[in-house]
């Protein structure tokens, strides 16, 4: 008798799981695109547990195929060809799957501005891919509702004015140190040039400064935690393609267990370096030191070590990357227009004259060299998309929107928009900025790139200040253009970045000022 009511439990438990299984896997997504679809809202057809990705892969692949002209600013065809196709083909809100989860891509500003400004707290933030937790770690970045108010608290005192000038002595001193690489580089070459590869040592000096900002004179381990972190998000990249079932991370294939390996490596050093300084209170002037000294100064609100190691991982991952990124990209661009390269460098010669080197004070006076910065975050931003999840049914103008809709905010089509930039949109012109990125386009928060709203980036003048201070630093020095064997194809990888590297032909300055 037993075993036939054991056999009976199994039975009804397989039903029950398989049951729910085509529920969200089938029934669900098919419901859901046809509520849509009574809206007027269209979209590729659901594919049973794929979704839309195997169609996304490979218009991704067949993009890749061919090299883009160096002159040509059209990233859309590299990085997300299938958003322009569908948008083409469906207009500007449009429906597509993310695997089983639905997903609206929304190119009309107006329902952008109310995603991003106006409701917050219905439009949350959402990893999506459980590949990025172990690189971005439970910080900040992707807390939501108060979580994210009391988090806030502790993370932006830290950018305050004494620590941006700190690390603008540092970012200083990191890029003068990659400069001798190069001058020795030049100095063993009888053509009195080389050749480097900037997305590299964009990466070093990146990694350097939030190494340094972040840990202090706990430097190496810092570095180990950077070294880290750069494979972890590599594994993540490729994590991008795997089948979209829940708990697969949990599966051992080979790269889920160097995974597990890196986020043990990175979780135990951090919080050693946490446990050692609360334990002897010398909490130290660097980022973290920040944090605790902050933390012990609340009577009310704290972050548990697991959350300060969480902030600290977000710090590393969104401190280096991003900046690594924009720095590479606007030596492309300076590198691809010689005359900017000449203006921005007169620029800084006349503000920063002799041997004086910008500092803290720098975005003030840069003018120029801002608006190359901006023209670069319009057409090679660091990151190519937005993305919010509905935290319930809501409502989005006139759209009904049901609770797991993922909002997807395609930058990198949104920044070539002819409607908001004008005809010119697809073109290089930094001018458009002249009288600042609030009125460089029809929309004022068309620039996109930090985000906006309440949940605009924590650190975007950290950001700017760092990359200024090292673009100006290599205009002082040397001249520099585009490697014959340069091949201008931008990739997707986290951050947007050359595929193949950014090699530039340098040369010293005949009079170095």
């Amino acid at each position: 008798m037993e075993p036939n009511i054991g056999q009976a439990l199994a039975a009804v438990l397989t039903l029950l799981v398989t049951t729910r299984a085509l529920w969200y896997l089938l029934w669900r997504p098919y419901a859901i695109a046809r509520w849509f679809g009574r809206q007027g809202i269209r979209g590729p057809p659901y594919k049973f547990l794929v979704g839309s990705l195997p169609e996304c892969q490979r218009m991704v692949v067949a993009g890749r195929a061919k090299d883009l002209d160096t002159s040509s600013h059209d990233c859309v065809t590299t990085v997300q060809p299938f958003f322009r196709k569908w948008a083409s083909l469906y207009g500007k809100t449009f429906l597509y799957w993310l695997g089983p989860t639905p997903a609206l891509c929304c190119t009309d500003m107006e329902l952008v501005k109310k995603v991003l400004t106006d409701r917050t707290d219905m439009f949350q933030k959402d990893y999506l891919n459980p590949s990025l937790d172990p690189v971005l770690g439970n910080g900040v970045v992707f807390a939501n509702g108060d979580d994210w108010k009391r988090r806030r608290k502790f993370i932006h005192p830290a950018f305050n004015q004494g620590m941006i000038k700190a690390m603008s002595e540092i970012t200083l001193e990191c890029t003068q140190r990659t400069m001798e690489r190069w001058r020795a580089k030049i100095q063993e070459s009888s053509r009195q040039q080389t050749e480097i590869d900037m997305s590299h040592d964009s990466d070093e000096i990146a990694m350097s400064v939030i190494a340094r900002m972040m840990l202090g004179k706990n430097y190496k381990e810092a570095w180990e935690v950077l070294v880290a972190g750069k494979e972890q998000l590599k594994l993540a990249t490729y994590a991008f393609a795997d089948p979209p079932v829940t708990g697969f991370k949990y599966l051992p294939t080979p790269r889920n267990r160097r995974t597990w390996q890196l986020d043990k490596l990175v979780r135990s050093k951090i919080s050693r370096i946490i446990e050692a300084r609360l334990g002897s209170s010398i909490y130290e002037d660097d980022l973290l030191g920040q944090m605790l000294q902050l933390q012990a100064c609340s009577k009310t609100q704290t972050l548990s070590t697991e959350e300060m190691v969480g902030e600290c991982r977000t710090f590393f991952a969104a401190g280096y990357d991003t900046s690594a990124s924009l720095i590479t990209w606007a030596m492309f661009l300076l590198a691809s227009y010689p005359q900017w390269q000449e203006m921005v460098r007169e620029e800084v010669v006349r503000e920063y004259p002799a041997h004086h080197l910008p500092l803290v004070d720098s975005p003030g006076k840069l003018k120029l060299l801002n608006m190359l910065l901006l023209e670069t975050l319009r057409l090679y931003g660091p990151i190519a998309f937005l993305q919010r999840k509905t935290s319930s049914d809501t409502t989005l103008a006139h759209m009904k929107v049901p609770k797991g809709t993922m909002i997807t905010i395609p930058l990198v089509m949104l920044h070539r928009d002819k409607d908001v930039w004008g005809p010119d949109a697809d073109m290089f012109n930094p001018m458009r900025f002249q009288n600042g990125f609030l009125k460089a386009a029809k929309h004022s928060h068309a620039l996109l790139a930090f985000s906006c709203g309440p949940r605009v980036c924590a650190g975007q003048n950290f950001a700017m200040v760092e990359v200024q201070i090292v673009i100006a630093t290599i205009l002082k020095s040397f001249t520099f253009s585009l490697s014959p064997t340069y091949v201008h194809k931008p990739s997707n990888f986290i951050t947007l970045t050359p595929r193949y590297g950014l090699p530039l032909i340098v040369r010293k300055l005949q009079q170095a000022v």
